[in-house]
């Protein structure tokens, strides 16, 4: 079943990688992310197996849903500032790019209700955790960071319960499969892969006006095995190459949301997320060869006091709230139009920031649109403008001696298109 899992999610993997709040991606289905993604309490189609799986019980039979974000990234920019300093605290100057990209970020949600039992069941797949920065080794922090990816994707099955007409839980599993993981520099490129359970719970309360949702998902422990390629400065002390180790946990959430459908036209919603990124302590590296160990403690030797033989980057990052607010009119028998507004600030601390995860606050303004091509078929469209409020880092330290963070300081920008379209279906 396991093989079965991994051959299946493969097949998504391959086109998903992206960037967002830490490396946290929220847009997940198109109608949603015309709204903001406030559809914790909305949860009335196939994306409530992801949003809310509560929300299954409240819908009608089978429902299909798929589609995919197209997640165009441009315009990543550093820009040296007085603050920006090598070794001895030299001043640096310095304007970077990183490579513009677009990616594909599939999701695939079924759902089935019977109305009979009051028994409901779905599964998700989709990809909402990725990541991937790419800047040129002609960077001040090349020695820190050139190229970071995580690919992922997230197998989600559930069952929900309708209790009443106005009360429904759910409860599900999920199963992360990390592929495609790079921690890449100037000394050395580490790539792995590796997979985690965790679970979640759900519940809606539903009246013909309100409707109030919480969703909540466990932490998900992945360990990741790979392989470390020495480079430059560490190929010539001795390492070559090793198997390598590292773990990520991704956080726990809770997402509570509140839904209002003034009149026969129009819907309002607003969640509430909160996600624990405290999980995200440390970036751990440890390797399998001996010749490898001695050669990374040689390296830390000349610039650290301790010296472990393994590679300790610090993360430290901390729980965020974003807010996420959205409204659909119904402005025909068959066709629908919205808009959304999302606030979401960043996870990390300013003496921890690295230039591989867009360090920046986030505002979210969006607009969708679904046709109904028949009474069993919708499409759904939607695009959003992610404005990266630009940062001013200056909170980087002087150490270690001789390989200073200083270099990470400096100015970053980043701006961020997505394009999503959807296809539904009623059976």
């Amino acid at each position: 079943m396991k093989r079965f899992i991994i051959l299946f999610v493969m097949l998504f993997a391959w086109l998903q990688a992206a960037q967002a709040g830490g490396f946290m991606i929220g847009e997940m289905a198109t109608r949603s992310s015309g709204m903001g993604s406030a559809f914790t309490a909305v949860a009335d189609d196939a994306s409530a197996a992801w949003h809310n799986p509560a929300g299954v019980a409240f819908t009608d039979g089978t429902q299909l849903m798929l589609g995919s974000d197209a997640l165009i990234i441009y315009g990543s920019k550093f820009t040296s500032n007085t603050s920006t300093k090598g070794v001895g605290g030299a001043p640096i100057t310095n304007n970077t790019k990183a490579k513009d990209k677009t990616f594909f970020v599939p999701h695939a949600y079924y759902t089935y209700m019977s109305e009979a039992s009051g028994l409901g069941a779905s599964i998700s797949v989709n990809a909402p955790f990725g990541l991937e920065t790419n800047w040129p080794t002609t960077s001040p922090f090349s020695t820190k960071n050139t190229f970071s990816r995580i690919q992922m994707v997230m197998v989600n099955p559930s069952v929900a319960f309708k209790f009443n007409n106005n009360f429904s839980m759910a409860v599900g599993g999920d199963y992360a499969y990390v592929s495609n993981v790079d921690l890449n520099n100037t000394l050395q490129d580490l790539n792995g892969n590796g997979d985690g359970w965790g679970g979640n719970a759900s519940l809606l309360y539903k009246t013909d006006a309100f409707s109030f949702g919480v969703t909540y998902r466990s932490r998900v422990a992945i360990q990741i095995d790979g392989v470390a390629r020495a480079k430059s400065t560490l190929l010539a002390l001795g390492g070559t190459t090793s198997a390598g180790a590292t773990k990520l946990t991704l956080p726990d959430q809770v997402n509570v949301g509140l839904a209002f459908k003034a009149n026969d036209a129009w819907l309002l919603s607003v969640d509430v997320d909160w996600v624990n990124w405290t999980t995200y302590k440390n970036v751990d590296i440890t390797y399998a060869s001996a010749a490898y160990r001695a050669a990374v403690s040689t390296l830390q030797g000349l610039v650290l006091a301790d010296v472990t033989g393994a590679t300790h980057l610090p993360q430290n990052w901390k729980a965020t709230t974003a807010i996420r607010a959205g409204a659909e009119w119904t402005y025909s028998p068959t066709m629908r139009a919205r808009l959304g507004y999302v606030f979401d600030p960043t996870p990390i601390k300013d003496v921890d920031f690295s230039p591989s995860v867009p360090g920046n606050d986030r505002h979210i303004f969006s607009l969708g649109y679904s046709y109904d091509l028949n009474t069993s078929a919708t499409m759904d469209l939607a695009y959003a403008y992610v404005y990266f409020m630009k940062r001013d880092q200056t909170a980087s330290p002087a150490t270690p001696a001789g390989a200073p963070n200083t270099v990470k300081n400096g100015t970053y920008s980043t701006n961020v298109h997505i394009l999503a379209a959807s296809l539904s279906y009623k059976f």
